[in-house]
């Protein structure tokens, strides 16, 4: 009988944490892998990019899919779901909206909550213009802003925190061809030497994929005045978390706060772009404040 209940209480943990994998088909006949961890209210999480690989969000669902169904989308491109050709024409705006559009009705899910980071949060601010119906919650995660503006202070915030041997590892994958994030990272870090740690357990290859190729063709500008004006509509939950040190800056969160006044805006202190990447007692906050969102 003790065998029998040990047997059974091995069987219970495998479910509550095992994974899913599965491909589903977007408008465009591309066939997109999505993953599922854990059980309970369904939510999607969209990583940055365009074209990052969502597995350095993991900490994310890995902290989430004890309470809920975490949803984690390949972004076209990224990770198993492969495209065969790379352009304006197979990474649209449009394309990316469809997907997730894709998604949600193989769920069946009527309202959506997504946790987009960085771009994934612009992507989620475009999906909830167009769909707004179909959105139940946005979080938003350093989320790049729902324009451009944010462009123009972006490149000197990232560029202020590196060192002369983060230019010098640039300039080396740049002759290598190869993208520069690896020499970039510190840049998104508040605590360099937290950068640093997690720079050399960072598999940069698999993280960055196609990323130098997609994000060149990615329109969300042209579509900014169309996004401005429906968001002005969305009446769903909004939750802003960010990083007080995030090099998306402080600005964009004000943009965001001032096109959508109903959002709620948590900053975490001495925290840059990746808060579950930092310090223990910043990712205690940063996961406190985001299950806090989910209730």
């Amino acid at each position: 009988m003790k065998n029998l209940f040990l047997l059974f209480l091995l069987i219970a943990s495998n479910k509550l944490t095992a994974q899913t994998g599965y491909y589903i088909t977007s408008l465009d006949s591309t066939k997109l892998y999505v993953q599922e961890f854990g059980s309970g209210e369904p939510i999607i999480i969209l990583a940055g990019g365009p074209g990052l690989n969502a597995i350095y969000m993991k900490p994310v669902w890995e902290n989430l899919s004890s309470k809920f169904r975490c949803i984690i989308l390949d972004q076209r491109g990224t990770g198993k779901s492969i495209l065969t050709t790379i352009d304006s024409s197979s990474v649209s705006l449009r394309n990316y909206v469809n997907d997730l559009e894709a998604l949600r009705g193989y769920l069946k899910i009527d309202k959506l909550t997504l946790i987009g980071h960085s771009w994934g949060g612009g992507l989620s601010l475009e999906y909830a213009a167009r769909h707004p119906n179909h959105v139940k919650r946005l979080i938003l995660l350093g989320s790049r802003g729902p324009t451009k503006k944010f462009l123009a202070y972006l490149s000197d915030n990232f560029f202020m925190r590196l060192h002369d041997e983060d230019l010098r590892e640039m300039a080396v994958l740049d002759s290598l061809k190869k993208d520069r994030m690896k020499g970039f990272w510190p840049a998104y870090f508040f605590d360099r030497k937290k950068a640093l740690e997690t720079k050399a357990t960072t598999n940069f290859d698999e993280l960055t994929g196609e990323y130098t190729k997609i994000r060149r063709f990615v329109d969300y500008s042209s579509t900014d005045d169309e996004r401005i004006k429906l968001l002005k509509k969305f009446k769903g939950a909004v939750y802003i978390i960010q990083g007080r040190q995030d090099p998306i800056g402080e600005s964009t969160v004000y943009e965001l706060k001032e096109l959508m006044p109903h959002s709620k805006v948590f900053f975490i202190e001495k925290c840059g772009h990746l808060p579950w990447l930092e310090n223990p007692k910043q990712v205690t906050v940063f996961f406190t404040t985001l299950n806090d969102c989910l209730k």
